[in-house]
Order: C-alpha cells, then sequence, then structure tokens
C-alpha cells in the first residue's frame, strides 16, 4: 500500500461524494431518492475502503467496517466511530429500499452523514496530501 493508493482513492472518494451532494439536495420523485440512496451507498462504500487503506499505510490491517471505524477513530481520521456504525446500519437498508419506510430512514441520515464524510476528507487530506 502506497500514499499514491491513498490519493487515488481520495480522488474517487471526492467525486462520489460530490455526486452524492448533487443527489440528496434533489429528493422530489422516487426515482430521485434511489439515486441519492444509491450515492450514499456507493459514497459509503468508497469511505470505509479508504480509511481501511490508510489504516493499512500505518501498519493496522482491519478487515470489517465497524473496525475499521474503532481504529480510524483512534488514528483520528473520524472523531467518533458511533455514527459510522449508524450509517453502516443504514447502508444494511439499501437492499431494501423499495420499501418506502426504509428509504426514508436511509435519507434522514443524509446530512449527517455529509458532515461525517466531509470531516474523513478533510482528516485524510490534512494527513495524505493528494499529489
Amino acid at each position: 500500500m502506497s500514499e499514491q493508493h491513498i490519493s487515488n482513492s481520495l480522488k474517487s472518494l471526492l467525486k462520489a461524494q460530490s455526486r452524492f451532494e448533487l443527489f440528496r439536495k434533489k429528493l422530489v420523485t422516487d426515482q430521485d431518492k434511489a439515486g441519492a440512496i444509491q450515492a450514499f451507498e456507493f459514497c459509503y462504500e468508497l469511505a470505509w475502503k479508504t480509511m481501511r487503506k490508510a489504516l493499512a499505510l500505518r501498519g493496522i490491517e482491519v478487515n470489517s467496517p465497524r473496525e475499521t471505524f474503532r481504529e480510524a477513530s483512534r488514528e483520528h481520521f473520524i472523531p467518533n466511530p458511533e455514527p459510522w456504525f449508524e450509517f453502516l446500519k443504514k447502508r444494511n437498508l439499501t437492499v431494501h429500499t423499495y420499501d418506502e419506510e426504509n428509504a426514508e430512514e436511509i435519507i434522514r441520515s443524509f446530512d449527517s452523514f455529509s458532515i461525517e464524510l466531509a470531516q474523513l476528507i478533510r482528516n485524510l487530506e490534512s494527513t495524505f496530501p493528494c499529489k
């Protein structure tokens, strides 16, 4: 694992974040909501895998998202793993987005996910500046 891998992951995460932000601000139709949920799902996956890569660069091997969030908090990539545990629950609900109640529950987490994701990106960028 190299800093170049982190740099590439951060670039991908920034693109995904930008797409997520566009989608989450326009939730008029069911199609808009489905697109936003898919953007959330993609962003979430990239975020935890980028955290895992950053931890590996520091010699910390993790396998699961929960383990990744705990270690990422210890390494100050994220301030607190608890919100990320909640995002994991929401991510697991994305397979049931046909259920309107589940879709709305996921959507209600978008604002906090947006804030936590931005904080993660800032912290990773300051630790591993993109080249």
